[in-house]
């Protein structure tokens, strides 16, 4: 049985204009845990099935990269994109619930101790099935975090692009 969060849900974005009745449901159905230091909390590639409120402590999010190095030779390493800190409420994994046996597309590490809140897919798809406004309200937030992350890709890719054809032309 959860113990009652006692965090400010409405903080994070994925909560953002729910009642206060809705937050009650959510925290029903979300478990703490805690993360050690240096402890992997997802990893790239590996299944998902639950989303990860940062309640406290600090993240780093990576990707792997892959470059030719030689004819048969593969350097893989991982590239740090983000430090993500408890602070700015940030939430990560939501693919998962959206996707049944979702990929995780990036690795993400404690940095330091740290406690997540966890969201289980089949606990958040029960509560959108019973509570047909909340889930709207839920995956309405969730699409705009999508959207958010999605422009901020392109730009990147933008970035690289240019970046690569400007070292080509020299």
């Amino acid at each position: 049985m959860n113990k009652p969060f006692s965090i400010d849900l409405q903080r994070f974005p994925i909560f953002q204009g729910l009642s206060a009745k809705n937050l009650e449901e959510v925290r029903r159905i979300l478990h703490e845990k805690k993360i050690a230091a240096n402890e992997f909390i997802t990893r790239e590639g590996e299944r998902g099935d639950a989303l990860f409120l940062l309640l406290s402590g600090r993240v780093e999010v990576t990707k792997s990269l892959t470059l030719m190095t030689g004819r048969n030779n593969l350097d893989t390493r991982d590239k740090s994109l983000m430090v993500l800190r408890a602070e700015d409420a940030p939430y990560f994994g939501e693919m998962a619930l959206l996707k049944e046996d979702s990929c995780r597309t990036a690795t993400v590490k404690a940095m330091e101790e740290c406690l997540v809140g966890v969201l289980h897919r089949k606990d958040f798809i029960a509560l959108c099935e019973t509570d047909t406004g909340l889930g709207y309200r839920l995956l309405l937030n969730i699409a705009r975090t999508l959207v958010g992350r999605l422009d901020k890709m392109n730009q990147d890719i933008l970035k690289l692009t240019t970046a690569f054809s400007l070292a080509i032309k020299n």
